[in-house]
């Protein structure tokens, strides 16, 4: 094409006249584009969209984003409260192997007053209850596992008194290590560490 004003030769993919900067006219400017072929667009525009070697991308709307995101948090979450609800839940069965032996080790462990065990000791504080008619009920020796661990149990001396009252002693007992550790007033006064 040639300029009107200056008759200088334009490319055909220039807006305006490289010599005088008359613009070309605007039924004139799409016309470059019709002249190529149809596979020369398609090319054009197969490397204007995607670099080579990558696939073209894939938009999806907002909306699925959001749910995915969502039901993945969800799932997430109830698997986090089953483990919880797992690893606390389940009760581990007390060994009666070692149990019982740790249980009669407590027992027999002098206490703080001199020449009497552990046992001997809550038995006396049993009957000072007793005696000045506070005892209710007594529950006596137990042993319960703690939770999570086979290594690990509750032991406990109860009685109730009048007014609602507990008196307990309670150890940690740890099996492995064959400690006991106070977890009461009670069990720290009778026990002798």
């Amino acid at each position: 094409m040639k300029c009107p004003r200056c008759h200088i030769e334009v490319p055909t993919e220039a807006l305006r006249c490289p010599d005088c900067k008359l613009p070309k006219p605007k039924s004139l400017i799409g016309q470059g584009d019709k002249n190529k072929t149809k596979s020369q667009m398609a090319v054009k525009r197969t490397r204007q969209d995607h670099k080579p070697g990558m696939k073209p991308e894939r938009k999806l709307p907002r909306w699925v984003g959001i749910v995915a995101g969502t039901v993945s948090g969800l799932l997430i979450a109830a698997i986090g409260v089953y483990a919880y609800w797992y690893f606390t839940n389940t009760t581990s069965e007390l060994d009666p192997h070692l149990a019982q032996p740790a249980m009669q080790k407590l027992r027999a462990m002098p206490s703080k007053q001199a020449n009497l065990t552990v046992d001997q000791y809550l038995n006396q504080e049993l009957e000072k209850s007793r005696r000045v008619g506070n005892l209710v009920s007594v529950q006596g020796w137990t042993m319960r596992p703690v939770q999570g661990t086979r290594s690990k149990m509750l032991i406990s001396f109860s009685f109730q008194e009048r007014d609602n009252t507990e008196q307990r002693a309670e150890w940690l007992a740890d099996l492995s290590h064959e400690t006991f550790t106070p977890q009461t007033d009670l069990a720290s006064a009778a026990c002798k560490q």
